[in-house]
């Protein structure tokens, strides 16, 4: 087996790259005040970068290992080998998805190496449902990394620099010690969908407004909520008894306050009322107008193109069955060696795709069809499409 190897050296020399966070999709990086959501766009949650996305797979911004990934699979944390740790929160409102158009191919607890695919989702299926696909890149230990440079106001791709982070020096803290006492108090989570990173943020920064500890306590497990992907570790969900934990001057104060505040529901405690399922309606238009989907908020100027495939004109009928058998053997092994070249000289996105193309070449049930049209007397060209063409009606029928 093919060892990994490391991506570091694309960086810098030794630990550098530990503090160079790349864009995990391909879009435009944003300023995070642009983010349509306060607990991001008010770094409740920490400082960053939004991308609004034009690639649809999220990849791993750094070497490291992942420390949350969100059963949703909409929201991943990364914790760089320097202790770095990065949310990567794809859209907005996505956790209520829960997991629809998202494809998660990494678990949590796994090491991975900048550029690693984590994520894929369906771009038209998510923007259709979700806020927004904006998607915040944040470095939720903000208090441990300042961000020295960023790339904002331009498109970006995958593994390109997106922030240089730089060390602070920790803050020492002894609230615990010499005056006050430990409260407790235990609550059920109203939270429709948990503790996710929107609630995280706001239970973090409502707890760092007192001068004491604050830990939540389910089970064997416990999480400082200063801590966002701490606290999303523990996966809680909706009617979850919790213990919450306050050492410090202010621990009655702040048991007080993170009860509340969790126990209010945070606009989250109770699910929509279902409504009629709507009819689904394809996308119309008048001449010379383009129908279409928003992706994200925000204004674009520029010329639009509609490109309109035209199917090519394929001969039906074939003289000769057997020639054109041997015609279609030599066109599938040209364009194979041709795609499995150009396979090695492209990006993982690429390569994956093309391997992809390959996969398709050699589909048993394709090519038995395909063979089938050409001893019936077809050309292999029309042969070959009319395989497509009804495999093409099977998928568009699965949803």
């Amino acid at each position: 087996m093919p060892q990994r190897t490391s991506r570091r050296q694309n960086w810098g020399e030794s630990g550098l790259a530990d503090l160079i966070i790349t864009a995990p999709v391909k879009g435009w990086a944003a300023p995070l005040e642009e983010v349509p959501d306060p607990v991001f766009a008010e770094r409740m949650m920490g400082d960053g970068v939004a991308i609004h996305p034009t690639g649809s797979t999220i990849h791993a911004p750094c070497d490291g290992t992942i420390v949350a990934l969100h059963a949703a699979g909409h929201a991943v944390t990364i914790r760089s080998a320097a202790g770095a740790e990065v949310l990567v929160h794809t859209g907005l409102d996505t956790v209520a998805l829960k997991g629809k158009g998202f494809r998660v191919s990494v678990a949590e607890g796994a090491e991975v190496l900048r550029g690693d695919p984590l994520i894929e989702f369906d771009m038209d299926a998510v923007g259709q449902a979700a806020t927004s696909l904006i998607t915040p890149v944040v470095v939720i230990n903000s208090d441990a990394f300042r961000i020295e440079r960023r790339t904002i106001n331009k498109m970006v791709g995958v593994g390109e620099a997106l922030m240089t982070l730089a060390p602070i020096a920790a803050e020492v803290r002894d609230w615990a010690a010499g005056q006050g006492t430990t409260c407790h108090r235990t609550i059920i989570v109203p939270l429709v969908h948990g503790i996710h990173a929107r609630p995280a943020a706001r239970i973090g920064e409502c707890a760092r407004g007192f001068e004491a500890e604050v830990e939540i306590v389910i089970g064997d497990r416990r999480a400082n909520v200063r801590s966002a992907v701490s606290l999303m570790g523990l996966a809680l969900k909706q009617g979850d008894s919790i213990l919450i934990e306050a050492r410090g001057r202010d621990a009655g104060q702040a048991a007080q306050a993170v009860g509340d505040l969790i126990a209010g529901g945070m606009g989250e405690s109770a699910a929509p009322v279902p409504g009629p399922v709507p009819t689904p309606v394809t996308p119309t238009a008048p001449e010379g107008a383009l129908a279409g989907i928003t992706a994200a908020p925000g204004l674009a100027i520029g010329t639009a193109a509609w490109l309109a495939a035209e199917a090519p004109e394929i001969a039906r009928d074939a003289a000769d069955p057997a020639a054109e058998g041997t015609a279609f053997d030599a066109a599938l092994a040209k364009v194979s060696t041709y795609i499995g070249q150009a396979a090695t000289r492209g990006s993982v996105a690429q390569r994956q795709i093309l391997e992809a193309h390959l996969a398709f070449l050699g589909d048993e049930d394709l090519l038995a069809a395909a063979r089938g049209h050409i001893a019936a007397g077809r050309t292999a060209g029309f042969g070959w499409s009319q395989a497509i063409a009804a495999q093409t009606v099977v998928l568009r029928a699965s949803g």
